[in-house]
């Protein structure tokens, strides 16, 4: 059945191949996609099916994808009491799925006029989704590049996202799957007693030509719709967001922030105006994004994203053996709680009663800057980035709000200054329209001690930028806050985060010399920079000297500069890397905005967090030791204590300690 040949795939002259109907291929693709299923995951799925062979012919609606991946409590509903907004990105992530589905010849979707998908097709696309797809192609297969092909392909259609682009044109099979004839290489020959899971395993499919030229499709010539893409990735910023725990909670968790899907979504378009930042809320559903966009801008930012979200889904949650069943059905199988977190305590001794002082830090409660939409970007971002910190509303502990403790650096200074672990500082304002840039006289003081980079007479807004804009920078900083006022410190864990309008971000650069030391704290009138040299107050003159990436808030709390300048002078610092957004890496600009939030939020570890507790308990041992003082036993200095009238009898009119 074997034969030695030369193939077009560039295999060795002494190959074994075997021929193969389209059909063939097909079916065996299939039976190895089948192979990588536990039973204990057969099983569930069959059950979830309400079916006895995952390999037959059933068909898979939209609604019982929906229900497999956890995204709905029940395969019966049609989803229609939820947002349409969800509804749609479950259109995409359904069509998504059924284009993987036909792999190896995902171009037969364009032929494909059923509208449906097969339990068969849909343990393709699992194949990719739950990255056991390595175990068929380990030679590092393009995986986002199937993921752009399978969201382009079939671009939704609705009402609301009518348009005139044309759609690519699709290769239409003109012989017969049973005629229809590949080569495929061997490891070792097929014969006839060879089951299909064997002969499955047999198959070198990552030389298989169709898969290296993913079908003949032009993927540069695919066009993405943005609204797809932007619907997508908020649904993905919803599932990443709730943290593992009991599935009834989940759900519920589920249910409360697709309700906030608007809120969400405006975090998704932060993404997309990464991937091409001219895309905005009133064009996204007219624009396109082609794959050079996408992957290239993917694999800066986001590179586990797309990844990491359908293994939540599809992995995580339509392989997961709990059988999901309907909330109130009682024969639905219960999960074990989950770990319960460990309480911080001290033991305290009061007028010699031994008792136990609880340090529960705060439980989470959302703010303006930091909530789930805000979090769930964040956190990606950190996490893709590979910096070892995890930022979750599980480790979070707020520190210091403006919009609470009053914009003022001494309040700002006595709220952060005693935590010992890495912070989140988030800033967030309006860009200063051209009014307030002439007659506010406080800006104008501010203005006169901040260098000018733009001449008055040219525009400092680039074509994406607007005077409504609102402004949010975010700074992981990793060592605990001291005042600076003549040497800057940090350590090059330091990241400025752009969150609003666009998503980007501005790692700190290795450097020996500067060693990361790019942030002060400054108490004398010139308040906190990130990116700077220090300031100087001297002589009644104030000066800043800032990097060419840099963050600047002036010490009223009241206004601040991101400034990113590619052509700086050499007398420039520069201690953050450029933008790694290439529509505007070559940029230079600005963003001088008035404050109208600045939080500091406290970010906790395990070992973070003890570490917290041993600090508070000897700060309560020392507090304690200051009250308990036995005035009694103090001798000889008693006498003198009275004299000063410090310490005196009862029927005296002194004080006491």
């Amino acid at each position: 059945m074997g034969q030695t040949a030369s193939t077009d795939s560039g295999s060795k002259s002494d190959a074994i191949l075997e021929s193969l109907t389209k059909e063939q291929v097909l079916e065996l693709f299939s039976a190895r996609c089948f192979t990588l299923l536990r039973k204990v995951e057969v099983s569930s799925l069959a059950s979830k099916l309400n079916i006895t062979d995952l390999q037959e012919k059933n068909m898979v609606t939209q609604s019982d994808l929906a229900f497999l991946l956890q995204l709905s409590n029940d395969k019966s509903k049609d989803n229609s009491g939820v947002s349409e907004p969800f509804n749609y990105a479950l259109r995409v992530l359904y069509e998504s799925t059924r284009v993987l589905g036909k792999f190896p010849f995902i171009s037969d979707y364009g032929n494909d006029r059923s509208g449906g998908m097969t339990v068969e097709e849909l343990l393709t696309a699992v194949l990719f989704h739950s990255g056991r797809y390595k175990k068929v192609l380990p030679n590092q297969y393009d995986y986002l590049k199937l993921i752009f092909t399978s969201l382009a392909l079939p671009h939704v259609e609705s009402e609301a996202s009518e348009s005139s682009f044309e759609k690519p044109e699709v290769k239409e099979t003109l012989v017969s799957p049973n005629t229809e004839t590949y080569v495929v290489e061997v490891q070792y020959p097929i014969t006839e007693e060879d089951s299909p899971e064997i002969r499955s395993k047999k198959i070198k499919w990552d030389t298989f030509s169709v898969i290296k030229k993913f079908d003949d499709i032009d993927i540069d010539n695919l066009k993405l719709n943005a609204n797809d893409l932007l619907q997508v990735i908020t649904l993905f910023l919803i599932v990443s967001s709730i943290p593992k725990m009991k599935r009834d909670i989940m759900q519920k968790k589920l249910a409360e922030y697709i309700a906030r899907w608007h809120e969400f979504e405006v975090s998704a378009l932060v993404v997309l105006r990464y991937i091409n930042i001219n895309i905005n809320s009133s064009n996204v559903k007219t624009e396109y994004i082609n794959f050079k966009e996408f992957k290239s801008a993917i694999e800066n930012i986001l590179p586990k994203f797309f990844q990491d979200s359908f293994t939540i889904l599809f992995k995580e949650g339509l392989l997961s053996t709990v059988i999901a069943k309907t909330p109130n059905d009682p024969t639905a199988e219960k999960e074990p709680d989950p770990e319960p977190q460990p309480e911080l305590e001290i033991e305290t001794k009061i007028a010699s009663t031994p008792t136990k002082k609880k340090y529960a830090f705060p439980k989470f409660q959302e703010s303006k800057l930091v909530n789930a939409p805000s979090l769930a970007i964040i956190s990606n971002l950190v996490s893709n980035l590979g910096i070892d910190i995890s930022i979750s509303n599980q480790n979070l502990i707020k520190l210091y709000a403006g919009s609470e403790s009053g914009f003022s650096i001494r309040s700002l200074e006595s709220k952060i200054f005693k935590w010992q672990a890495p912070t989140l500082f988030i800033v967030s304002g309006k860009r200063l329209k051209n009014k307030t840039i002439t007659t506010n006289m406080r800006y104008q003081a501010f203005k006169s001690e901040y260098p000018q980079y733009f001449r008055s007479s040219e525009s400092s807004l680039r074509s994406w930028q607007s005077e409504s804009d609102k402004i949010t920078y975010a700074v992981l900083v990793n060592l605990p806050w001291r005042n600076s006022n003549k040497k800057n410190f940090g350590d090059e864990s330091s990241l400025i985060i752009s969150l609003s309008p666009k998503l980007d971000y501005y790692k700190s650069i290795h450097n020996p010399i500067l060693k990361g030391e790019s942030i002060y704290f400054n108490t004398l009138g010139l308040g906190l920079g990130f990116g700077n040299n220090q300031p100087i107050n001297r002589n009644g003159i104030k000066k800043y000297f800032p990097g060419d990436v840099s963050l600047t808030i002036e010490a009223n709390l009241e206004f601040a500069v991101f400034r990113h300048i590619v052509g700086s002078t050499a007398n420039t610092a520069t201690y953050f890397d450029r933008s790694h957004q290439e529509q505007i890496r070559s940029d230079d600009f600005e963003d001088r905005f008035m404050i109208s939030d600045l939080e500091v939020w406290g970010i906790g570890s395990t070992k973070e967090l003890e570490e917290q507790r041993k600090q508070w308990e000897w700060e309560e041992k020392q507090a304690e030791a200051r009250q308990s003082v036995n005035l009694r036993s103090l001798g000889e200095e008693r006498a003198f204590l009275e004299m000063v009238g410090l310490v005196g009898n009862h029927n005296s009119s002194g004080g006491s300690v």
